[in-house]
């Protein structure tokens, strides 16, 4: 508007501009910046390193940080801002290049890191499980240092971005310090090399910082760094000499803090980065009757186990590991193995034992071995209805760490007679049993899902309703709630992976009067039995099975089992057949039924490929942009806090305005929205005829005397008149007409 434009116009005559006095180029300021700089990047990167000994090219990432920080306060020292921050874009364009150019050495030199941080905390929290990430490229040495050299360029371009702008040593402090929490966390100390480096450059900036020497900033630190190394030895000699790190370990115990957050460290020391955010995650593998609120599991996909064994059906084959009795509502509590709670089902393998040396065609026996590679070693990994011991002096062999198992499967049917006896023994009331916090959730999904019948039918009508009403996924994502998570996962969610629908399933039976309980362990089919499986020769069948097999005569099977075949069942209580294994999670694919040399014999010297099937692909899919749960709304929540920040600062601005000043910002408002939504308004000149265009155009009403008083804000400032009430005014004049204008687009529309 010309009004504005003239008092823009006569506020410009009144400044006048002061001619720079241009200081000399301080040649010996540059290389004691770039020193500064370099001291606190390298002890900042270098001790974080050293403190978990991690092997790479520290001349090479130290000549790195020089250079780089030599050539930013060689800029910086011309006093040209232009130039400084051409030269910031500049190394921000090569900074995005190498990072494009060298991803995958990049990424493999940040996990060689993490798996290395990974282990040291596994070893101080006594953790057997935890994430270990793939490395893409297998040298670390390499990886590392082009890592260290990426990451070094960054702060080297941050710490001079804050030394040019304000050097503020807090800041300073709480960039560079940070990553030292870590090591220190679980007592490792880093290299004195680097401490020196750090402490050095912290009393140089203090000094500086404390002599508010900012205007000769450069000049002075020249003369501060000898002093600040000087002051640093001292220091840090001084520590050690006062309290040796023996002294200092057994004199400081562990602190509260420390003890409070184990937990939380465990967990992300277990589970990676997303135990962060609102989605957990755990990695594949045996939990012993842990379950979480909908974490994500995730599978390496390395092997666990190593099975030998003679196919003799069609049926998955189970190793179990647990099982679980009483559910409290995160966990099962294991089964004894002896007793009512039968915990290895020696009831039932010896009833069916019992039918095979009686009657062979009707069940039969199987020789097992079982070897632990990665499988976590506080549970032994069974085959069904087994005997353990079998020949002890063959481990030999094949190595330590193989558990031999005669094993009677269930593909074979016990006699009636001993069927008798196995009704005769005692099953525990704790399998019928349904905890109160779950059980309104339980009693509505048997009434929904109308079950009854016999346990077989039952268990049918459990897995059709499963697979008809809830969905498998490895991200069911983060349960918040209070209440029991059966009942969540029933209700509310619908989806989960298997020891979800082990656990509900458990209940529905125990509620439909049928002893249940949880099982875990490792599961595989017959299909991935001839995928991956590997033929062994030179072994006789009858050395490794005996007796009934629907499958007929087969060989013995080389199979490894990784730890993405963990997985959690359920087993029921039937009368004449005892425990029997009950799987609810809803199946992905059809079963694969081809003959098992026909499967072998073919598939002999051919490549195998990776069908990704619909059903597959989009489990692959979720598991990979699963994360995009967690991403999308915290992007969401960030953008939120941003617009929040800007219309807070916005609004201290304007509050600490004078009062006419805050009146005239109001109009303006009410200018800027009227020109963009009608280009008439802008061919407007004075304050009368915008006005007047604002009473024809939406009709609304304007009192003479409120706009004598803009008259008297804009062109009389010594008029005396009420600002916070015309403010007020036009406030609610800018929303009358904000909403006049929806009003009449929805007419027009």
């Amino acid at each position: 508007m010309r009004i504005f434009g003239r008092r823009k116009q006569e506020h410009h005559s009144e400044l006048t501009l002061v001619q720079e006095q241009k200081t000399k180029y301080d040649l010996w300021a540059v290389p004691a910046k770039a020193l500064l700089i370099f001291l606190l990047v390298c002890g900042a990167l270098g001790g974080f390193l050293s403190a978990y000994e991690i092997e790479y090219n520290s001349g090479l990432c130290m000549f790195g940080v020089f250079g780089l920080a030599l050539i930013l306060s060689a800029v910086y020292e011309t006093g040209r801002r232009w130039l400084t921050n051409l030269t910031s874009l500049a190394l921000f364009g090569i900074y995005l290049y190498v990072a494009a150019t060298n991803y995958w050495v990049i990424n493999s030199g940040y996990y060689a890191i993490l798996n290395r941080i990974n282990t040291v905390a596994r070893q101080s929290l006594n953790i057997i499980n935890g994430t270990e990430y793939a490395l893409r490229i297998e040298d670390e040495y390499t990886t590392v240092t082009v890592f260290v050299l990426f990451l070094s360029m960054v702060g080297v371009i941050l710490l001079n971005i804050q030394m040019q702008n304000k050097c503020s040593l807090f800041k300073i402090v709480l960039a560079t310090f940070t990553p030292y929490i870590i090591p220190l966390y679980f007592r490792l100390s880093p290299s004195i090399v680097y401490l020196l480096f750090l402490f050095a450059g912290y009393v140089a900036v203090a000094v500086l910082q404390a002599g508010s020497a900012r205007e000769y900033f450069s000049r002075q630190i020249r003369y501060m760094l000898p002093f600040s190394a000087l002051l640093a030895v001292l220091l840090v000699r001084g520590m050690t000499f006062l309290l040796p790190e023996a002294a200092y370990n057994s004199a400081v115990p562990d602190s509260a803090a420390r003890e409070a957050s184990e937990a939380k460290v465990s967990n992300l020391v277990q589970f990676g980065m997303m135990s962060l955010f609102g989605q957990s995650s755990t990695g594949a593998g045996i939990s012993g009757g842990r379950l979480s609120r909908g974490a994500a599991v995730m599978p390496s996909y390395e092997t666990d186990l190593i099975v030998r064994y003679t196919p003799y059906s069609f049926d998955p084959v189970y190793l179990k590991a647990f099982t679980g009795r009483e559910y409290r509502g995160m966990r099962w509590t294991r089964a004894g193995d002896e007793g009512p709670d039968d915990g290895l089902m020696e009831i039932t393998a010896k009833t069916r034992r019992a039918t095979y040396m009686d009657f062979p065609d009707r069940q039969g026996r199987g020789v097992m071995q079982v070897e632990q590679v990665e499988a976590s070693e506080l549970y032994e990994y069974r085959p069904y209805y087994s005997d353990p011991g079998y020949d002890n002096t063959r481990l030999r062999e094949i190595g330590d760490g193989v558990s031999w198992y005669y094993y009677y499967p269930a593909a074979g049917q016990i006699d009636d007679f001993y069927g008798q006896i196995l009704n005769e023994a005692k099953v525990d009331d704790a399998y019928l049993q349904v905890p109160d916090a779950c059980s309104k959730a339980v009693q509505k999904v048997c009434d929904a899902a109308e079950l009854q019948g016999t346990a077989e039918e039952i268990a049918a009508q459990i897995r059709d309703y499963f697979q008809e009403n809830y969905s498998y996924t490895l991200r069911p994502g983060w349960y918040y709630g209070n209440p029991d998570y059966i009942s969540h996962f029933l209700l509310e969610s619908r989806r989960g992976y298997c020891s979800h629908f082990a656990s509900a399933a458990v209940m529905l039976f125990r509620n439909m009067g049928i002893p249940a309980r949880y099982a875990e362990g490792y599961a595989f089919s017959y299909a991935e039995v001839v995928e991956n499986g590997i033929l062994v020769e030179g072994e006789a069948y009858e050395d490794y099975y005996d007796g009934y097999a629907p499958l007929g005569e087969t060989a013995l099977v080389e199979l490894e089992i990784p730890d993405a075949y963990a997985h959690a069942w359920v087993e029921i209580y039937v009368d004449n057949k005892g425990w029997i294994t009950v799987d609810p999670t809803p199946s992905s694919s059809e079963a694969d039924t081809t003959s098992f040399w026909d499967a072998f014999m073919n598939a002999e010297g051919q490549g195998t490929e990776l069908n990704l099937e619909e059903n597959n692909l989009g489990t692959y899919l979720e598991t990979a942009l699963g994360g995009a749960s967690v991403a999308l709304p915290l992007v969401a929540m960030l953008f939120a806090a941003v617009l929040l920040t800007r219309r807070f600062v916005c609004w201290r601005r304007e509050r600490a305005l004078p009062e006419r000043e805050q009146v005239r910002l109001e109009y303006r408002k009410i200018q800027h929205y009227l020109a963009g939504k009608n280009g008439n308004y802008r061919t407007l000149r004075t304050l009368g005829e915008q006005l007047d265009w604002i009473r024809e155009q939406y009709n609304l009403e304007i009192a003479g005397e409120q706009e004598e008083a803009l008259y008297r804000v804009f062109f009389a400032a010594d008029a005396a008149c009420d600002c916070g009430a015309l403010r007020r005014t036009l406030r609610r004049l800018r929303t009358a007409l904000k909403w006049r204008s929806v009003r009449k687009g929805r007419n027009t529309g």
